[in-house]
């Protein structure tokens, strides 16, 4: 379920075929919700007029709904095989490693941003990360979710092992001494950028496992970005230096 007026036109607009009905508040009536009901008309959603005690109900009452909640369809899961298969054929691939990111909003964010620069494929491991069906992840990739394959893992080590047997190179995001500039940093054509929790980074083992280490320098007195916020950077400089799909 996603929640709000901002949220669900967002979802509308980006994914329509995925919304299997919306629940509109039925003494709500302003220009606000007239014209979320001409947009999902426009798409052909279903819309049913619900009282605010069912709006409060599918809510379960800890969310500020606003007086529309719309139904998402579960997004198809798939394997990295099916992943790396469509990257073969590609001239260029962009993939993300996310490494213990657990709070849903962040990892919303990041979709988001994913799907803004045409990332190919998200890899989270099945523990120790925010879930990709959760509401919050759902709401805040504003429709991203339906774009940007996410696939969970058992071991990203393993899962590492195996994009490199398919040509990708793997760059760590790290504030290590040894690390590059990401403004002096080549990207591959096929690349997997792996970010960190903003608490503890990327873990030792998955570090180990990197190909670079790559920093965005500091030019201010903040020490440190939100973690959706440092995707965006790296991913916008990785589409200006590659190569089309």
């Amino acid at each position: 379920m996603i929640y709000g007026f901002h949220s669900v036109i967002a979802y509308i607009k980006n994914n329509p075929e995925a919304i299997e009905i919306i629940y509109i508040s039925a003494s709500r009536h302003d220009k606000r919700q007239q014209d979320l009901i001409d947009l999902a008309n426009k798409h052909k959603i279903v819309i049913e007029m619900a009282g605010i005690d069912k709006l409060n109900s599918l809510s379960k009452k800890n969310s500020n709904h606003q007086g529309v909640i719309a139904i998402v369809k579960a997004q198809q899961q798939q394997t990295l095989e099916q992943l790396l298969a469509k990257t073969s054929l590609q001239k260029s691939a962009i993939i993300l490693i996310l490494d213990g990111i657990t709070d849903p909003q962040n990892l919303g964010a990041i979709v988001r941003t994913a799907d803004f620069f045409g990332v190919d494929g998200i890899i989270i491991p099945k523990d120790n990360s925010a879930s990709q069906s959760n509401e919050t992840v759902i709401k805040v990739s504003s429709g991203g979710i339906h774009n940007v394959p996410i696939i969970t893992v058992n071991n990203l080590s393993r899962a590492m092992d195996k994009l490199k047997e398919h040509e990708f190179w793997i760059a760590g995001t790290v504030l290590d001494d040894n690390a590059v500039s990401l403004f002096e940093f080549k990207p591959a054509n096929k690349l997997v950028w792996v970010m960190g929790s903003e608490g503890t980074g990327i873990r030792k083992l998955i570090k180990e496992n990197c190909d670079f280490y790559v920093t965005i320098p500091l030019f201010g007195h903040t020490e440190s970005l939100n973690v959706s916020v440092a995707t965006g950077i790296v991913l916008s400089h990785s589409r200006s230096n590659i190569i089309p799909k």
